[in-house]
């Protein structure tokens, strides 16, 4: 008895961490941006291969003496940088003093900066302007960044489809087929898999049932007798 409503508890909690649990697109990944004294090295970044959910890494390597960068990045694509809604990467230098534990000496000395993008950013170009100082002279570049949608299309035939000679001119004039795409075979498996739980509950809570009604005819014949 104990066991199966134990049974019944854990059903439940599957259910309830499938339908709680997020579907990620796809492994967050890193693009580097160096800075140095040309510049930016990448230029502007417009490979299709940076999606939704990609992070920005800006890596200052200027060896100029008494030179510091800022990287301003335009996050509501507005034109314009606005401290309270756009990222600031803070003041960027070359190296940064460390003590003899190899501890910073001042805390807040950084050279590179991280910026994530939402798994479900617009998609769009972003500016980004990197100020160079180098005493007291400021240097502006501007770039930008395209973020492209993050669609993962299944590679090879979807169940159904027509291979061979005979199939190629079907193939190229069906306008009408529609790729399918991991998210859409991983929301199908959180549907089957809820599925199974639902069942499973029903079946535990059947089997109590009736377990609790022959202990109950079972202690009525005893009384009888």
């Amino acid at each position: 008895m104990g066991n199966r409503r134990g049974g019944l508890a854990l059903a439940g909690l599957l259910v309830l961490m499938v339908f709680s649990a997020p579907i990620q697109a796809h492994e967050q990944q890193t693009l580097t941006v160096i800075m140095n004294e040309e510049g930016v090295v990448s230029g502007n970044i417009t490979d299709p291969a940076f999606v939704q959910g990609n992070a920005v890494w800006f890596r200052m390597f200027d060896d100029t003496n008494n030179t510091t960068m800022t990287v301003r990045l335009d996050i509501d694509q507005d034109g314009v940088f606005n401290a309270s809604n756009d990222f600031d990467s803070g003041e960027l230098v070359r190296e940064c003093e460390l003590d003899e534990n190899g501890s910073l000496v001042d805390d807040s000395c950084a050279v590179s900066s991280l910026y994530a993008f939402d798994f479900n950013t617009t998609v769009g170009t972003y500016q980004f302007w990197v100020h160079r100082n180098q005493n007291g002279t400021e240097t502006v570049w501007n770039h930008s960044i395209m973020v492209h949608k993050d669609v993962h299309e299944e590679e090879g035939p979807s169940p159904g489809d027509c291979f061979g000679i005979g199939c190629l001119e079907e193939n190229t004039t069906d306008d009408q087929s529609v790729p399918t795409t991991s998210e859409e075979k991983d929301r199908s498996a959180v549907v089957l898999l809820a599925v199974i739980s639902m069942v499973g509950m029903i079946a535990l809570t059947l089997s109590i049932a009736k377990e609790q009604r022959e202990k109950k005819d079972e202690k009525t014949y005893h009384e009888e007798e």
